[in-house]
């Protein structure tokens, strides 16, 4: 046991509505250790509840004299200088301070997250930096990729995340990993609680850790593995993250634990244990688990633990993550092979552009056409691709015409070459006719303004 009495682990949660009355994941855990022995862990239905419980708890501890430790697993800070853009300070509690003003967040979970991060992205030039909604609420100022977003002026991420790519931007706020939507609608949170608390509460790396309550940036992920070897057979994952993590917090020799506590960056925050996960995993007390390999015949099996990632999460996230590196550029078609279409390409006439044959043959008008053994005049002439007739054919004449010709007017039905008998001014075929054969439309490839080719098309 370390100097922490008591330590919280809060898994937050972004839902805008109630969980479920039956526990799930993707919901708020609170795993509490107290003296060093085991956790429990409390599910919670909505951010209120959560605040109210966390509020319980220190106001408890705090009562009996106790220290506390509160980890919580969304970003403490933004990458470096996006504070001063919004407040004109670097003080990273300044920017707590503003977002507890904008943010409005109900006992239902409803809240204006989508509100509030268009009026941030309104401060930046370009587009961003944040982004990611629902689709009715995508917008210019609020794109929902990342891949639309430019000019902020907004590193990508915190010199924590670079540290660990596995982690996910503050910037993302909607779909898997959607750590921005937690910190919007968890730092109101905390900054209420420093205010109820006053100088009993600190929150390093921003100040030194106190006596009192101590709260800190956690990624449970850090652990993933003692977690894994730690969850019981049933067990919600989340559940088991709240749960071991807090266990392996208060099992920590002091001295590593204040350590740890001590780094990081103080305007942009840092994640408690980054760079020691080793220790923590020592303290987490995890076993490795013992299971037998995959079937040798299973030459699609994966190593125990590993799981493949859909097909559709993985384009999904190559489609969030990858941008251009270089600007759009107008080259000839000649000159487009091995370059990415840069936007959609649209077909500026049809094509074909006009009715013609697909077959060489004689064209007639259907129309006129019956019996069974037909014989037509011809008219002089033919027509061929590239070189139209320029004239109509009458009804009850047919006219010579080559694969690709425009049909001349009067004519829009192609009778086969092999299926006929001529002479220099007649030709003879069997019916009945079937009206518009060995014809194409106008536009039946492709219409005017139609998409050819989509944009990143190589």
């Amino acid at each position: 046991m370390n100097g922490f009495d008591t330590v919280a682990v809060v898994d937050w949660s972004a839902r805008s509505a109630p969980s479920p009355a039956r526990p799930v994941a993707d919901a708020i855990w609170i795993g509490i250790a107290r003296d060093g022995g085991p956790a429990e862990a409390r599910y919670v239905r909505t951010r209120a509840s959560a605040e109210a419980d966390l509020v319980a708890l220190f106001e408890a501890e705090r009562a009996a004299g106790r220290r506390v430790l509160a980890g919580f697993d969304f970003p403490f800070g933004y990458p470096r200088g996006f504070a001063r853009a919004v407040t004109g300070s670097d003080d990273p509690f300044a920017l707590w301070a503003w977002l507890a003003d904008a943010v409005e967040d109900g006992p239902d979970n409803g809240n204006n997250r989508w509100d509030v991060a268009r009026t941030l992205n309104g401060l930046f030039p370009g587009t961003g930096p944040f982004w990611g909604c629902p689709a009715g609420e995508a917008d210019a100022v609020l794109p929902a990729r990342g891949s639309e977003r430019g000019g902020h002026g907004m590193p990508e991420r915190r010199r924590a995340e670079a540290d660990l790519p596995r982690a996910q931007p503050c910037w993302k706020l909607y779909t898997t990993g959607s750590v921005g939507s937690q910190a919007l609608l968890g730092l109101p949170v905390l900054q209420r609680l420093r205010g109820r608390f006053g100088a009993e509460l600190t929150v390093p790396p921003f100040e030194t850790a106190g006596d009192g309550i101590v709260l800190a940036e956690v990624f449970p992920s850090l652990i993933a593995g003692a977690v894994a070897a730690r969850t019981g057979a049933d067990e919600i994952k989340d559940r088991a993250q709240v749960r071991v993590l807090a266990e392996a917090l208060a099992a920590l020799p002091s001295d590593s634990l204040d350590a740890m506590l001590a780094e990081g960056d103080t305007e942009e925050g840092w994640i408690l244990g980054l760079g020691h996960e080793a220790a923590l995993i020592e303290a987490a007390g995890a076993q490795p688990t013992l299971a037998p390999p995959p079937l040798r015949d299973d030459c699609f099996a994966l190593p125990a633990g590993v799981e493949w990632t859909p097909v559709d999460t993985a384009l999904a996230t190559l489609r969030d993550r990858v941008s251009p590196v270089v600007a759009a550029s107008k080259v000839p078609l000649a000159e487009a092979a091995g370059r990415v279409l840069a936007a959609d390409l649209h077909a500026l006439r049809p094509n074909p552009p006009e009715a013609n044959t697909a077959v060489d043959g004689y064209g007639f008008a259907a129309e006129a056409v019956q019996g069974e053994e037909i014989v037509l005049p011809l008219v002089a002439g033919r027509a061929a691709a590239g070189r139209p007739l320029g004239r109509a054919v009458p009804a009850g004449h047919a006219v010579r015409v080559l694969t690709g010709a425009a049909l001349p007017e009067g004519v829009d039905t192609v009778v086969l070459d092999e299926d006929t008998r001529a002479d220099a001014t007649r030709v003879a075929f069997r019916g009945p006719v079937k009206p518009r054969a060995n014809t194409r439309r106008a536009g039946e490839d492709v219409q005017a303004g139609a998409c050819v080719l989509p944009g990143g098309a190589c």
